[in-house]
């Protein structure tokens, strides 16, 4: 996932402060996205929350999963308010409120006109089965429908749900919509919902510290840039021709015109409908009119930011007195410094030699920064990898103990812009009482809990000023075509990697280009640990063993790749997939790294394999295609239910194409004899 540190407190800093800092009214971003299914931007929901009253705005897709996921109980629930009913903000209301029902709080639902038929139509629809749940209990639906009181909004007659006071206004858009505002004492929140210019909501939002705002007009990173023009053309002078033409969202000049005559402290964009925002080129266009504090939002995002806490290893910890500038991940600075880096094929000693300075062709975060006080310096990297790679008999791991736990051994590999791509990272759960770390819980590098100070590219620099990759390169692949296979590195082994999309059918580049999917899921249930010496709680992503591989769940194997033709390898080649969900960047080899990658003691072992390179045996290239490939790798890597032979739905690739041949008795299967020519026709 593409890290959002705006301003940001990992996502369990967030949540302590959220509970233990109760006396302040607070919004948690539930879900951030849009009707597009998005992994990382569920559908639009916020949470409200004072002291012991919790109220949820809008339940979009993915709700219930990120309530989970910031413990709270729908039980616990005071208020259900919902802005409008377009299915994006109420796809989740249902089984919502049921569980309501079923947890016996006493609750408040609202919203615009067919509120209370909806209900009436869930109560009649679900009849049988909420009495069935609820006999369990010895109740019955009867008994809890004066738990919930259910009203249409009309009018702007202000109510309250615990102590926090609840004003609203209709705002324009295609149905009926209601904006919200909360109050309690001096603190205010305002969500917008989905809306075009009006007038009423200025008025409800005058003054308050966030307005969360329909994010209609933000631009998506990597596209094209909305030239000044155009804004100019979107102004208030214009709403008026909008009313020959229909209109469902505000633009930028719109929301930034409104956020302006509210004089609100902070603007907040939500309800994106792609996952990468261009930060910068959003501003600049909210900038004509508003000059507040711009966020954009994320999933479990919390209101109000505290910009004291965040975390190393796993430690969450203050700094009042730093001078280093904030985490800014919307910060890009233009390098001074500029890129260097040569890729040449040595066929003589059968290497692809990688030289590079490591400094990046694109954009960066600001370093140094509160989380990374490191400054980008340039670098002397020489990789050399194998031209002409091999699967290897075995795997080898990234970290010293497995795929998912341990120290880092090897740096995966390295981008076609010679900055390398380091998933893993020399951070741990430390021990509650010692602080000893548990190299058994590595934690994960990408995960929002984690702040280690990535940039919006995923990277950061070390001590030594080497700035690298921990996943997704947004800016070198900002302009990416989605209509093809995008080269984006060369991993240790020597095998390429590509940028998440590949042909529909692996062995054939006309089949049409696809996004590849990770087959690694986050595990169900609770960790094992106790809290001391180990982590518990749920499986949240934070430490790399939070996840588990699902042969069923996606395109790819183990090591986040698969075999397949490419541009470069018309006559396929096992290669890797840079991800934009976990892992990303692989955490294994399929093949044998180069001793150049390895983390501690490799480089000199990388002037000797350069200085002995002439002695290695050569692959004869005709000879090739006639040796039988390692079985153990083809069942790694084919073998589904490992039953330890093929069938024709597990066979890829140019096996498959040959399938009928190499399934000498014809029972359907290719077994390790007949891969070897061991067994004759009949």
């Amino acid at each position: 996932m593409l890290r959002h540190l705006v301003l940001m407190l990992v996502l369990l800093g967030n949540q302590l402060i959220a509970h233990e800092n109760n006396e302040h009214l607070s919004a948690t971003i539930i879900g951030s996205g849009s009707p597009k299914y998005n992994t990382e931007r569920s559908g639009p929901s916020v949470l409200i929350a004072y002291k012991n009253t919790q109220i949820l705005v809008d339940m979009g897709n993915g709700t219930q999963a990120n309530l989970n996921k910031n413990n709270t109980k729908i039980k616990d629930i005071d208020g259900f308010l919902i802005t409008h009913h377009h299915l994006d903000h109420n796809e989740e209301f249902a089984p919502i409120f049921i569980q309501s029902l079923l947890g016996g709080n006493k609750t408040i639902v609202a919203g615009p006109k067919q509120t209370t038929s909806i209900i009436d139509h869930i109560l009649d629809i679900y009849e049988e089965d909420i009495d069935y749940r609820l006999s369990k209990s010895g109740r019955s639906l009867s008994d809890v429908k004066s738990n919930f009181t259910a009203n249409n909004l009309t009018g702007n007659t202000s109510f309250y749900i615990g102590e926090i006071k609840i004003t609203y206004t209709p705002v324009n858009h295609s149905i009926a919509t209601l904006a919200y505002r909360f109050d309690v004492g001096d603190q205010s929140i305002v969500i917008s919902g989905d809306l075009t210019y009006s007038e009423s909501l200025p008025i409800l939002a005058k003054d308050a510290d966030y307005l969360i705002m329909d994010s209609g007009g933000a631009i998506e990173l990597g596209s094209k840039r909305m030239a000044k023009s155009d804004k100019n053309n979107r102004n208030k002078n214009n709403r008026s021709n909008n009313s020959t033409k229909e209109k469902g969202h505000v633009n930028l000049a719109e929301s930034s015109l409104m956020a302006k005559e509210a004089n609100v402290k902070n603007l907040v964009l939500t309800h994106f409908n792609f996952t990468n925002v261009d930060e910068e080129a959003t501003t600049a266009g909210i900038r004509d009119n508003y000059i507040g504090q711009v966020l954009f939002a994320y999933d479990l995002m919390v209101l109000p930011i505290n910009e004291d806490v965040h975390s190393h290893d796993g430690v969450f910890h203050s700094h009042n007195n730093e001078d280093l500038p904030e985490i800014r991940n919307s910060h890009k600075e233009e390098l001074t410094l500029q890129n260097k880096v040569s890729i040449i094929e040595d066929k003589e000693n059968d290497l692809r030699i990688i030289k590079s300075n490591a400094i990046p062709n694109h954009t960066v975060g600001q370093f140094p920064t509160q989380g990374n006080p490191n400054k980008i310096t340039e670098q002397n990297k020489v990789y050399r990898i194998d031209l002409t790679p091999e699967l290897a008999s075995n795997k080898t791991y990234v970290y010293d103990l497995g795929i998912d736990r341990g120290r880092p051994s090897y740096v995966f590999g390295v981008a076609i812009n010679g900055v390398k791509f380091e998933p893993s990272a020399n951070e741990y759960f430390r021990h509650k009482e010692n602080n000893q770390p548990n190299y058994e819980w590595t934690l994960e590098p990408l995960s929002d809990e984690v702040n280690l100070g990535e940039d919006y590219n995923n990277a950061h620099v070390q001590p030594n000023g080497e700035y690298h990759y921990h996943g997704t390169p947004t800016g070198l692949v900002a302009n990416f075509d989605k209509t093809k296979m995008t080269l984006v590195g060369w991993a240790a082994d020597g095998f390429p990697m590509y940028y998440k999309m590949g042909y529909k059918d692996p062995m054939d580049a006309n089949s049409g280009v696809i996004q590849l999917k990770s087959s690694y899921v986050l595990k169900q249930g609770e960790r094992p640990g106790d809290g001391i010496s180990a982590p518990d709680g749920i499986y949240s992503g934070k430490y790399v063993r939070d996840y588990e591989f699902r042969n069923d769940m996606g395109d790819l194997d183990e090591c986040n790749g698969r075999t397949g033709v490419t541009p470069e390898f018309p006559n396929g080649t096992y290669y890797y997939v840079v991800s934009d969900e976990f892992p990303s960047a692989s955490r294994c080899f399929m093949g044998s790294p180069s001793d150049d990658f390895k983390i501690g003691g490799g480089r000199n072992a990388s002037v000797e394999r350069q200085n002995q390179a002439q002695l290695r045996p050569q692959r004869p290239a005709e000879a090739s295609s006639n040796t039988p490939p390692n079985f153990d790798n083809i069942l790694e890597i084919m073998d589904l239910d490992r039953d330890g032979k093929i069938s024709i739905s597990e066979a890829k690739g140019r096996l498959k194409d040959n399938f009928k041949n190499r399934d000498r008795n014809k029972d359907g299967y290719i077994t390790e004899d007949e891969m070897m020519g061991r067994i004759s026709r009949d």
